[in-house]
């Protein structure tokens, strides 16, 4: 198991668009991907999971991954949350 944390800074969070993109990167590991966000855990390949988690910008979310390609999918997630722009 991998964890990093990573703080969302795009204005408008996490909506519908990036949580689009980041269940599709998502979904491209075999490994077990979770977003935690407070006390609110989502499985990052679930789009309605990840938005009801209610990630705003300013908000820390930790990445954890579990399974065989664990180190690459948490570097490709908290790289594609870190840098969010719309």
């Amino acid at each position: 198991m991998i964890e990093n944390n990573v703080k969302i800074t795009n204005t408008s969070g996490l909506h519908a668009r990036p949580a689009k993109r980041l269940v599709e990167l998502a979904k491209s590991f075999e490994c077990d991907i979770v977003i935690i966000n407070g006390t609110k855990e989502g499985d990052a390949k679930k789009l309605i999971k990840l938005l009801k988690l209610g990630v705003t910008c300013g908000s820390e979310v930790l990445v954890r991954c579990t399974g065989n390609d664990e180190k690459e999918a948490c570097t490709a997630i908290v790289e594609l949350l870190a840098n969010i722009t719309d």
